[in-house]
């Protein structure tokens, strides 16, 4: 499909730049049925936050492995409670190392509960009891990366065309005393299959999933029993997607493949490559997807908390996520999760508050409106324009250490603000 764009957004096309390109394509997906307006477009309200718990992970011990406990399901209750008591509510949470054998070593088929985190019992009623006041909290599952602890290679990982098993080697990133630093792809049918036995478990008792690697992860299979092509391990998991009716679907930085099937899109990129023909960072990935699922930033904790990083989520139109810990990190440290290096909740109780505010007191006010350009008026000051109905509002992001003002309006120095102005201004 080719679209020509020309001029700047009067003529009959939309702009020639970024902007003008990002609503041509979501157009495009639209009408192709790939994206779809979101039922909850027109909702005012506040926006929502992400806060993830990581319950546990394992490291060698003495003899074979050592469970290593960072939050019990009693634990995520009270964090939750917590926040909510601090006038939060639009709240949903993952679960991740909910399992026997913590995050890396449980297999995506499992549901056998961390018996130190709590019973099934636990956390079930945890999910009941909490989507009844309106927070959705799912169990994660990375369905795509294993390894040799948690299964044999054999018919599980997939092989290259060379027939060897394709992995990727994280020595030079984990810590010296990992239990392990090797993993594979699961074959593509494995991950289907273990994905529609999780969701057999879930549906009726969760109102949504967490998936983790399909969503990022596309590959082929050269193995034994036969081939298997992208385009082929693509198809898989959009039928099993679209056989997955009864659960909303919280997917890990989604490809293009499964926006269809998302509701929330956890981890959205918000920089660029870095490489020196790009000059400056743009939400084209945001503009193309506004108003079709919910689109969460990179958790806050790990250097994405500043004043520049909460207006950035202001400019680009993200919700903040958080990932949780009752337990301090340090105890991480010879784990594979070694690199959540600050989990605590004691010590993120205030920066949640804080940073879910100047959040939500933005994009709040323009939850339900169309993203329809995002202009540049000078150096580090951003003016994103909204319409609904006719209505237009702006919100200047100011980056810069100054006070600027734009159009008889004041922003101070590493703000946003909120304005209304008259349709063709």
């Amino acid at each position: 499909t080719y679209e020509f764009l020309s001029g700047d957004g009067s003529g009959s096309t939309q702009a020639a730049d970024y902007v003008g390109m990002a609503l041509t394509y979501r157009k495009h997906l639209l009408e192709a049925g790939i994206l779809t307006e979101s039922r909850e477009d027109g909702a005012s309200g506040d926006i929502p936050i992400r806060l993830d718990f990581l319950m546990s992970d394992a490291q060698s011990g003495v003899v074979g492995l050592e469970n290593i406990l960072m939050t019990t399901a009693e634990d995520v209750r009270e964090i939750l409670s917590d926040v909510m008591d601090n006038g939060i509510r639009n709240i949903n949470s993952g679960l991740q190392g909910w399992q026997k054998n913590g995050v890396t070593f449980s297999r995506p088929d499992s549901r056998k509960y961390s018996a130190a985190a709590g019973s099934r019992r636990d956390f079930e009623k945890l999910i009941t009891d909490f989507n009844k006041q309106g927070v959705d909290i799912s169990c994660q599952v990375d369905y795509v990366t294993i390894n040799k602890t948690m299964m044999s290679s054999f018919d599980n990982a997939v092989k290259h065309v060379n027939s060897w098993y394709s992995y990727v080697d994280k020595s030079n990133i984990l810590p010296p005393t990992a239990p392990v630093t090797q993993f594979w792809y699961a074959r593509p049918q494995r991950s289907v299959q273990w994905l529609d036995e999780q969701y057999e478990h879930a549906k009726g008792t969760a109102p949504s999933m967490t998936i983790d690697g399909i969503g990022s992860v596309l590959t082929g299979d050269y193995g034994d029993s036969g081939h298997i092509t992208v385009e082929a391990a693509l198809a898989m998991y959009q039928e099993q997607m679209e056989s997955m009716d009864q659960v909303r679907k919280n997917i890990v930085n989604p490809g293009m493949y499964l926006w269809r099937y998302t509701d929330r899109y956890l981890q959205a990129p918000v920089g660029h490559s870095q490489f020196i023909f790009e000059t400056d960072a743009v939400p084209f990935l945001q503009l193309v997807l506004n108003g079709t699922m919910e689109v969460y930033a990179p958790y806050a904790n790990f250097s994405f908390y500043n004043q520049t990083d909460i207006l950035k989520m202001i400019d680009y139109n993200v919700c903040p996520s958080f990932i949780l810990t009752r337990e301090p990190s340090w105890k991480l440290a010879d784990t594979v999760s070694a690199d959540l290096y600050s989990t605590e909740y004691n010590l993120y109780s205030k920066l949640i508050r804080e940073v879910y505010s100047q959040v939500n007191t933005a994009l709040s006010q323009v939850k339900g409106y169309r993203w329809v350009d995002r202009q540049v008026a000078e150096d580090g000051v951003i003016v994103n324009v909204y319409e609904k109905d006719g209505k237009i509002k702006k919100i200047i992001v100011n980056y810069t250490d100054d006070p600027v003002t734009l159009e008889g309006v004041d922003t101070a120095p590493k703000s946003a603000r909120v304005t209304d102005a008259v349709q063709g201004q």
